[in-house]
């Protein structure tokens, strides 16, 4: 895959982040993500001489051997440049660690030519391979039916590591059993305003689920930009894929519920407050001339909880995931790259500045029809 497909596959909105899915009003994605060894190698962090090109080899013609050869694009990561790397960490489809792994790789399934960006598998990072599949909304099972497809097309050529007391066997311990780990960005703006973010989060860890912030670079201390949180499972070797399968969705069907009465809470004694924070997100949205990621993502909250809310109407959750997206770093300057923009004078030099003007401009486009529900 050149770096001009690179751009191509992941520069647009995915289609699965601009699909509607179950309880988006909370649950914005899902993930799950099963890890893989190969028998007779060691873990990535103890490879030795050729194993790296051999491991990444293996799995290459693993997928270009299979009935459905076709349906997959690899591409070896070393070589990728700075800006196309930034794509593939922004959209989750890799680490950054992934980027120096001897023998790093990348499988995205393809749908004729463009990429459904929501099932991909990375080679050589922690684990031989990691395969991942993206979902809107809370929809775990769908999740997990697309990895299961490409973890038995990998069985049919490799023998992966396992053993009967330990189950599939990882490089972190706490993911050997099923190899599998489930994971869902969440909304919960309302459970923050009432201060009920840290509590929750202390009730769901005897469930096997720990919660942290879904932007973890861009915040302090534990504080979620825009009320964004992943919550992730923790327990591969305890019971069946199924049964933490259940367990997790049971977890995030929890969460929404309580969001959603502590949102019923919010409207019903504290309007005037959470009305005004709506207002102003509005107006921020609707007039700045630039915007760094922060204030992107805090308008992209405010705007999502105004239309939960019955404040706001004339956008989506399907719209509003994908603008998550849309508004980081290395997509603003994709778009920047492959444009012709006419910038102001004063900041046709200043690449930060076009960038802040840029992601303003997208953010005023997307709410261009955007209205306060008096």
């Amino acid at each position: 895959m050149s770096e001009k497909n690179i751009s191509e596959h992941v520069s647009g909105c995915g289609e699965w982040y601009s699909l509607p899915g179950p309880l988006s009003d909370v649950v914005c994605s899902t993930r799950v993500r099963l890890a893989r060894n190969l028998a007779d190698f060691p873990f990535p962090g103890h490879f030795k001489s050729d194993d790296p090109v051999r491991v990444q080899t293996l799995i290459f013609d693993a997928f270009l051997k299979s009935e459905k050869a076709d349906s997959y694009q690899a591409l070896a990561v070393a070589g990728i440049d700075p800006l196309n790397a930034g794509l593939l960490i922004e959209r989750g489809l890799i680490q950054p660690s992934t980027l120096n792994s001897p023998g790093g790789g990348l499988v995205m399934r393809i749908n004729g030519k463009k990429a459904n960006s929501g099932l991909v598998c990375t080679i050589n990072d922690e684990d031989h391979v990691r395969i991942s599949c993206f979902c809107s909304g809370l929809d775990c099972d769908t999740a997990f039916e697309n990895c299961l497809e490409v973890d038995e097309l990998l069985q049919k050529s490799l023998q992966f590591a396992a053993s009967y007391d330990f189950g599939y066997l990882t490089a972190n311990v706490k993911d050997c059993g099923s190899g599998m780990k489930l994971s869902a960005r969440v909304h919960l703006p309302a459970m923050a305003f009432l201060d009920e973010i840290g509590p929750f989060f202390e009730s769901i860890v005897s469930k096997g689920v720990v919660a942290g912030p879904a932007f973890s670079s861009f915040v302090k201390a534990g504080a979620g930009i825009g009320n964004f949180y992943q919550l992730s499972s923790n327990q591969a070797g305890t019971g069946s894929e199924l049964e933490q399968l259940i367990n997790f969705t049971a977890v995030l069907k929890q969460t929404v519920e309580f969001e959603r009465k502590c949102r019923e809470s919010i409207i019903r004694s504290r309007a005037t407050e959470i009305t005004d924070r709506i207002v102003k997100g509005f107006s921020v949205a609707k007039f700045s001339l630039l915007l760094d990621l922060r204030e992107a993502l805090m308008i992209i909250s405010d705007i999502k909880l105004g239309k939960a809310l019955g404040l706001l109407k004339g956008v989506d959750d399907s719209s509003l995931t994908p603008l998550i997206y849309r508004v980081q770093e290395s997509h603003l300057k994709t778009v920047i790259k492959s444009g012709n923009f006419n910038f102001p004078p004063d900041i046709s030099e200043n690449t930060e500045k076009q960038t802040e003007r840029l992601r303003a401009l997208i953010i005023q486009d997307t709410f261009e029809n955007l209205e306060l529900i008096k």
